[in-house]
């Protein structure tokens, strides 16, 4: 669950509590209203007693009626309530009831819930009592019905008010925080692209001052990162000149010393050869065997130093070597894979160091195809981009029986050839059968410093 939704489950909650609070304190405070009202008509109707009570031992009169009922009918009193009075000998009673000035409605279960909790109060009495005598007591009797009425009808006003309200206040609060939170989700979008190896980009700065610290810290983490992202580079692309200085070292003491050992061993073998031609036949099979392993040691050390250090890539250029490589692969599987290579780039203006890690990548890519895929085509597409870059596919009809493609020593090391180029490399299967790996490369110079 986002934030954002639970805010929202909060501000519900918060609110509802308001609501059923506020609607307490109204039950409560009607109850007491309603009670407050009763005690001051009974004190009104004792005042009104006391002041008859005067007038009549004033003037003597005590053949007045007592107490005068029609002086209660001046008095304000709680609408659908009874006055009543009970003399001290209860020889003498009267009774004065207030008609209902409304209707009574409420829903059963209110008034059930509205008794329970608040027991609101039936009657409310009051003595009278003159020059130390009580004459009686005042007797004032609530409405029950009518009570619980006012009591809803309250409920609904208020509660409609504080739930419109309190609508409004969670709406205007949500969109408010709608806004606050927006910079979140940019910032998990600018991580996804930095996930997904987008290190340039960079968060914009936020108002708040918390989401700009927030954005600050990610872009110099993305800068740190970007930085060593870029040593890395720089040495492994080091690493790989050094590689090709030792390669082209080590194929040179080969083809200087080895090789000229290997032509020494055949001049000598022929020589003897025509030495010993009127010998034994032995001798002669002997010398056919070490100028047979003589050859194959040629050949061998021949395609070795192809491996090497491909001459023809710095004498004959890139196009030529190329093709030139494929048609070694088709001879030495004996036309069983068939390598189609479609160049559509100026492969002869290509900036160092791409030419030859160009050549290992394709010759890399096509032993692992010989050695995994079984296939019987290969595609090579070189194609130039109109941003700048550099793009090959290499597609098989070979098998992709594995849901995942696990990365050997071979696809690492392309891997690790493309991303010191600062290129880009996939690897997925093909909904036909076999496997496709597209690389970007940057047509910029690359250099390595010291």
């Amino acid at each position: 669950m986002n934030l954002q939704r639970q805010l929202l489950i909060r501000m519900v909650f918060i609110a509802l509590l308001c609501v059923f609070g506020s609607g307490y304190f109204v039950l409560y405070q009607t109850n007491q209203q309603a009670l407050f009202e009763a005690k001051e008509t009974a004190k009104r109707v004792e005042h009104q007693f006391k002041n008859q009570l005067l007038e009549m031992f004033q003037r003597y009169d005590f053949n007045r009626s007592f107490p005068d009922q029609a002086l209660w009918q001046q008095i304000k009193s709680v609408p659908g309530s009874c006055i009543q009075f009970l003399s001290r000998t209860q020889s003498r009673e009267r009774n004065l009831c207030n008609a209902a000035l409304s209707e009574i409605k409420f829903p059963y279960w209110f008034g059930k819930l509205y008794q329970h909790f608040f027991r609101p109060v039936d009657e409310v009495r009051q003595p009278v009592s003159f020059n130390a005598i009580q004459y009686g007591i005042v007797l004032v009797t609530l409405n029950s019905q009518l009570e619980t009425t006012r009591a809803w009808k309250n409920l609904r006003a208020v509660t409609g008010v504080m739930t419109v309200t309190l609508l409004i206040l969670c709406l205007f609060i949500f969109l408010v925080f709608q806004r606050l939170l927006r910079p979140a989700k940019q910032i998990v979008n600018g991580l996804e692209k930095m996930r997904e190896g987008q290190l340039h980009y960079q968060l914009p700065d936020f108002e708040i001052n918390e989401w700009k610290q927030t954005s600050s810290a990610i872009n110099a983490l993305a800068k740190s990162q970007l930085d060593i992202l870029r040593e890395n580079r720089r040495l492994t692309l080091k690493l790989m000149n050094t590689q090709e200085d030792e390669r082209r070292y080590i194929a040179r003491e080969l083809h200087d010393e080895f090789a000229q050992c290997l032509a020494g061993i055949n001049a000598t073998t022929a020589s003897m050869r025509m030495s010993v031609k009127d010998s034994s036949s032995s001798i002669r099979a002997e010398l056919d065997s070490i100028n047979q392993i003589t050859e194959h040691m040629m050949t061998a050390l021949r395609s070795l130093l192809i491996r090497l250090r491909p001459v023809e890539v710095d004498e004959i250029g890139l196009r030529a070597s190329l093709q030139k490589l494929i048609k070694s692969w088709q001879q030495r599987s004996v036309d069983q894979i068939e390598i189609k290579l479609l160049l559509s780039a100026n492969l002869e203006e290509l900036p160092d160091p791409l030419p030859i890690n160009i050549y290992r990548i394709i010759q890399e890519a096509l032993t692992n195809i010989a050695k995994h895929a079984n296939a019987t085509q290969v595609d090579i597409v070189i194609d130039q981009t109109l941003d700048q870059q550099l793009s090959m596919v290499i597609k098989d009809n070979g098998q992709n029986v594995q849901a995942d493609i696990q990365p050997g020593m071979g696809l690492l090391g392309i891997n690790e050839r493309v991303d010191a180029l600062g290129g880009t490399s996939k690897v997925f299967c093909d909904t036909d059968g076999g496997f496709i790996m597209h690389i970007t490369l940057p047509l910029h110079q690359l250099q390595e410093t010291p």
